[in-house]
């Protein structure tokens, strides 16, 4: 909040991800808002789980509020590398807003929604 009490001009977009092993399963459970500002440590994230070459990576978008194309760029980008690898990727829970991203985009057809 600036001094007059309104929000400031730059904002800094909230994200994170906690991870949780179990087995061969990987799971991301995203909290907040992957935009242009954390799509890089969201990619970042996403190949270091996937290098690992867990059988499944779940990337869990329940308490996810934003996605933007940027961030949908490199979900693409990770699930490529998974499809090379033999790793079943998926998003889900996705919320309206998040769902609508893939919905409008060709590429997000590729990915798995639940």
């Amino acid at each position: 909040m600036s001094s007059t009490g309104q929000p400031s001009a730059t904002t800094q977009s909230v994200f994170s991800c906690s991870v949780a092993r179990a087995g061969s399963r990987v799971t991301a459970d995203v909290i907040g808002e992957i935009d242009g500002a954390s799509a890089g440590q969201f990619r970042n994230l996403l190949l270091t789980i996937a290098k690992e070459h867990p059988a499944v990576i779940v990337v869990n978008m329940a308490n996810g509020s934003l996605l933007d194309n940027k961030s949908l760029a490199v979900l693409i980008e990770v699930w490529r590398f998974t499809q090379e690898h033999g790793i079943e990727l998926t998003v889900t829970s996705p919320g309206a807003s998040v769902r609508r991203v893939f919905d409008v985009a060709p590429s997000g057809r590729l990915l798995t929604l639940r």
